[in-house]
């Protein structure tokens, strides 16, 4: 028993090295640092993460040739590290003022929304960081072709509204099968948006307030929760210039 003793408690110490190594590495982790990639079929190449946009990984390889990956495409592993990415990118927006007072939404934003919504990684956060903006609620799913063609487009608007630095933000209300399904299809399309939680009642209420009879739906509301267009569908393809109408 003393034998096993001694063995035992090296290899414990050992292991606890090991954790402590690897949650070290996760800290200090360089984006930008080549490392190997592997697909769900056990490819490999050595490259190194450029970007993530509308589901595809862009890798630079030591050539300097930049490939594209589709990330629903890559092992669990490094599509855990490319969550990762994003999420980082979320709570750096959202927590660009922390250590300010937070306006509190208004009470029909609290009626709506409730109390809290999720990041694409399940993360909880304050109704309240809709104050003041411009609102769209996406009404979709992964399993929606049609939604699967205007979310890329989608994204892409988005992005580049938050480039520019305007009062915008977009909550996705899902009708996925499952909470898994949400959060993959919100992690492959690269969606840096708010969700509504999986399952919340309020689902079903927001359906029937803004007359949703199919998938995809964009509609946009102002600060108050006042309806400014019920086809945001139809608007975006126009491009950033139609928020200008959206903010009279």
């Amino acid at each position: 028993m003393k034998n096993n003793k001694k063995t035992i408690i090296p290899f414990l110490l050992s292991l606890l090295i090991s954790v402590s190594a690897i949650r070290a590495e996760e800290k200090t982790f360089d984006k930008t640092a080549s490392r190997t990639w592997t697909s769900k079929k056990g490819d490999a190449i050595e490259a190194s993460f450029e970007k993530n946009q509308y589901g595809l990984v862009y890798l630079k390889k030591a050539d300097g040739k930049t490939i594209k990956v589709r990330g629903s495409a890559l092992c669990e592993e490094d599509q855990k590290l490319l969550a990762s990415f994003n999420e980082s990118a979320i709570t750096k927006a959202l927590n660009s003022k922390k250590g300010q007072s937070v306006k509190k939404a208004p009470k029909e934003i609290y009626a709506l929304f409730g109390e809290k919504l999720r990041t694409s990684r399940n993360k909880p956060v304050s109704v309240d960081t809709l104050s003041d903006k411009v609102i769209g609620v996406y009404f979709s799913a992964h399993w929606c072709p049609p939604c699967r063609k205007f979310t890329p487009e989608l994204v892409k608007f988005y992005d580049s509204l938050k480039a520019e630095g305007k009062p915008f933000e977009i909550i996705f209300v899902s009708s996925d099968r499952s909470e898994d399904a949400m959060y993959e299809y919100m992690k492959e399309m690269d969606m840096k948006w708010l969700a509504l939680p999986f399952g919340d009642k309020r689902k079903a209420e927001l359906a029937n307030t803004f007359n949703v009879k199919g998938i995809p739906k964009f509609v946009v509301i102002n600060s108050k929760g006042e309806l400014i267009t019920e086809n945001g569908r139809g608007e975006v393809p126009r491009g950033t210039k139609v928020f200008e109408n959206w903010e009279k």
